[in-house]
């Protein structure tokens, strides 16, 4: 982990003094065209002054994805611009890879049996009202209201109930597209404007926007923040990039003479693994209509053989996925351009992350859900002027409860007893202690249409991923030092004998996997229950 120069504490006090001056790093925004327009240099936050939000919350954003983090099929300049100003963490994961569960912990700070949201909400508006997250839990926008921030939420909401905690929401429910031509709900101003609006519903002022869907987030994010009183918060929560995946017009045929390399893992047959990962509907090859634009699925062809079909499903998914992330990468250097103009970015700590990962052809996979690598860890860059240093990196583990308490202490606030995640600050600091959380606990429900994967429960330390799929009580485990694509489970036949030279590895990683769902009071799903080897021989 890179050593900052100066402490938080020594930084305020030098620029009270008048000792810290102008950053000599100079900034610029990479254009959509790649020209570059240089701004003035960063100077430190007002001393004093509570910081602003900018919460940027992607959607089903990997790794792999990104450029600052090694991406080889995608440039994403602007959100790479970040890293270079701010701080890269290697090793945030998310607690249950599932867009709803994922979304109501990031709000809460609790895992999925605590706040209620075990699997996706449905669309109220469309008469789909199953698992509505309950909007009365105590949420970190609500707390930074009641102290006075001023809080918005723009783009994709996803939870079902109407949202709660936020001066300010204009939103869509529903899950993904269309990426033109989408269904909006936006609060009414004030009390009393719900029966002079002619749109109004139970669910906001219903409008339908033609334009581009993560262009329109984006104005809407910048109209708030131009306009907001401070402090304020605002979580930008895109649809992108959420398949079908659809790009701006200007996008949709740019990649189309470019061949994109599959990953490794793409001709993964299963064999070493649980019935769970051979019976997941998730596979390229069987990727339905719905899955691609309407404009793509009308010309899919039918004379392909199954190998070929396989490779044309994976290079149309993957540059939807290009085009649909690189408006994304556009519209985040729009947001960092407004910011720079308005002149609110030295006192503006700009987070982004996304809710969970995705698999992007590994394992021959799409969509996520599954405890690995590609679906539970996701990008995680904070930029914090005069706090952080600039172009740093971290590797400490950090975890999707963490960011409620991370957001109240950078406020100044005190974390809610309530909140089951620890405050990221010390990372920022380099102040993590010897007792730093070296391990997560990851739960995953939903068992039916149309992806069929398992629930499963699991630990992931730096080394092990143990995972557990109750209902049939199959496991698999990974020692990511050696096998870090997680091709070959250490277990036979799903459990029931482990390779001899991790015989004593298992009970440890078994003990701490009851630790943790203690700790974090999941009595959901079945209790551990594993034999070891000794019964059976």
């Amino acid at each position: 982990m890179a050593k900052n120069n100066l402490t938080r504490r020594q930084v305020i006090k030098s620029i009270a003094v008048g000792a810290v001056g102008a950053a000599t790093l100079p900034r610029m925004l990479i254009a959509e065209t790649g020209a570059k327009i240089n701004f003035p240099n960063v100077l430190s936050r007002t001393p004093g002054k509570k910081p602003n939000f900018l919460f940027i919350l992607a959607e089903g954003t990997p790794l792999g994805a990104i450029g600052a983090y090694g991406s080889y099929r995608m440039k994403t300049p602007n959100i790479d611009r970040l890293a270079t100003e701010g701080m890269k963490l290697e090793n945030a994961c998310v607690t249950n890879a599932l867009c709803s569960p994922s979304r109501a912990t990031l709000l809460t700070g609790t895992y999925s049996n605590v706040n209620g949201m075990t699997g996706n909400a449905g669309v109220p508006p469309l008469g789909y009202d199953t698992d509505l997250f309950d909007g009365s839990q105590l949420t970190f926008p609500k707390v930074l209201r009641d102290h006075g921030y001023q809080t918005g939420i723009v783009g994709k909401w996803h939870l079902g109930s109407t949202p709660t905690g936020f001066d300010y929401w204009n939103i869509t429910y529903e899950p993904a597209g269309p990426y033109y031509d989408h269904t909006w709900y936006e609060k009414p101003e004030k009390s009393g404007d719900e029966e002079k609006n002619p749109d109004y519903t139970k669910y906001g002022i219903k409008k339908l926007h033609k334009e581009y869907v993560t262009d329109l987030t984006t104005d809407l994010a910048i109209k708030f923040m131009k306009s907001a009183r401070e402090p304020f918060c605002l979580i930008f929560s895109p649809i992108a990039v959420h398949g079908p995946f659809e790009p701006p017009d200007k996008y949709k045929h740019l990649y189309d003479n470019e061949r994109i390399v599959e990953p490794g893992t793409f001709w993964d047959d299963y064999s070493n693994r649980s019935a769970a990962a051979k019976e997941a509907h998730m596979r390229i090859e069987d990727m339905g209509n719905f899955q691609f634009p309407d404009h793509v699925a009308e010309h899919r062809p039918n004379d392909l053989t199954d190998k070929q079909r396989k490779e044309w499903n994976y290079q149309t998914f993957i540059k939807g996925f290009k085009g649909t992330m690189k408006s994304l990468d556009d519209n985040i250097g729009r947001m960092m351009h407004s910011l720079d103009e308005s002149g609110l970015r030295n006192d503006t700590i700009v987070i982004f992350t996304s809710d969970h990962g995705l698999f992007l052809g590994e394992h021959g996979w799409f969509d996520k859900r599954f405890m690995y690598e590609e679906a539970i860890r996701v990008p995680w860059i904070i930029r914090y002027p005069g706090e952080i240093k600039a172009g740093s990196t971290a590797d400490a583990l950090a975890l999707n409860i963490d960011n409620a308490p991370t957001l109240l202490d950078l406020a100044g606030l005190p974390v809610p007893s309530v909140m089951q995640g620890v405050s990221l600050r010390p990372i920022f600091e380099e102040k993590t202690t010897s007792d730093w959380q070296t391990m997560m606990y990851y739960h995953y429900y939903p068992q039916g249409p149309p992806h069929f994967i398992l629930p499963h429960y699991g630990i992931r330390t730096d080394r092990y991923s143990l995972i557990n799929y109750y209902t049939i009580n199959e496991w698999e485990l990974f020692d990511r030092k050696y096998d870090p694509d997680e091709m070959d489970s250490l277990f036979v036949m799903g459990g029931y004998k482990v390779d001899p030279n991790y015989e004593k590895t298992v009970p440890s990683l078994i003990g701490d996997l009851k630790k943790l769902r203690e700790k974090y009071k999941d009595s959901t799903g079945s209790k551990v229950r594993f034999w070891p080897t000794s019964m059976y021989d």
